[in-house]
């Protein structure tokens, strides 16, 4: 039977103080936090603003989501078993596409931004006339890919920047075992222009501070707040996707800031965040 995590982590959310990611205190001293205005509420014409930073209007083109499921007629051993008790099995697919596009300037320079956002699941449903027990699934795998290309339409940035995330998940290579564990999940990102590499690593938490003060842990294992920019072995940003803020290392030029900007934005735009708790939800 599949646990609504998300449903039981907004709850948490809601009886504690407003969620943030973690940042380095070393790094913070030496960074600026930018406020992201316009990534909630009215979609319809929709702008970002953070800093000096101004978008254009976001262009979304069709969310595109769509579900096939179909009878098994090769069975394993134990889905034969289950038929005894009148508990079928079924295969699902599930898929979801959609896209976006605008541009970024800080009143000198500009970046134009186009991403595509792609994710595809497999199922195994069981089925049953009993009532109950009625109708379950798990996910035999899936894959998660966010990708933009960033074009700086400035003369010190000649080479085009792509952004790559990737999030999949194979049943039959997790680790996981205890009821409440994390998944295993394969992750990558990065962002390069053919000769620089940004890596981009998600950060997550673990604990949150209730109204009253207390720390309390995150049921359903660490949760994604965010994502830490490393260029040269360094930290130079931090997205945070729980308090909708950016923060950037000072010591950039600005030609640096607008490309590390344009990766920002393009990842608060996403439409899933936490991809193992959204995927969640889509199933519903």
């Amino acid at each position: 039977m599949k646990y609504n995590i998300l449903i039981i982590v907004l709850v948490v959310l809601s009886s504690c103080t407003a969620a943030k990611v973690q940042v380095p205190e070393k790094f913070s001293s030496q960074a600026t936090q930018l406020q992201v205005k316009g990534i909630n509420g009215w979609q319809v014409g929709q702008k970002l603003s953070f800093g000096n930073y101004t978008t254009s209007v976001i262009k979304r083109g069709w969310d595109f989501t769509a579900s096939l499921q179909y009878t098994k007629f090769r069975m394993r051993p134990e889905e034969a078993l289950l038929k005894v008790f009148d508990i079928h099995t079924d295969n699902n697919t599930n898929w979801q596409r959609s896209r976006f596009q605008y541009t970024l300037q800080d009143g000198n320079n500009v970046a134009e931004i186009y991403a595509t956002e792609k994710f595809n699941e497999k199922q195994l449903v069981y089925k049953s006339n009993n009532p109950w027990i009625g109708n379950a699934s798990k996910t035999a795998r899936y894959e998660y890919a966010f990708t933009a290309a960033i074009v700086p339409l400035t003369n010190k940035v000649e080479e085009p920047w792509s952004l790559v995330l990737i999030n999949k998940y194979d049943a039959a290579q997790d680790t996981a075992r205890k009821l409440f564990d994390a998944p295993y999940v394969e992750e990558e990102g990065y962002a390069t222009n053919g000769k620089e590499n940004i890596a981009i690593r998600p950060l997550r938490i673990e604990k949150l501070t209730t109204a009253k003060g207390k720390e309390t842990k995150v049921f359903g294992g660490k949760m994604l707040s965010g994502y830490e920019l490393q260029w040269d072995g360094g930290v130079v940003a931090i997205v945070d996707i729980l308090d909708n803020s950016i923060w950037l290392y000072n010591d950039l030029e600005p030609a640096d800031k607008l490309v590390l900007s344009s990766i920002a934005s393009a990842i608060l735009l996403k439409r899933m965040q936490d991809v193992q708790k959204d995927k969640d939800h889509f199933d519903q």
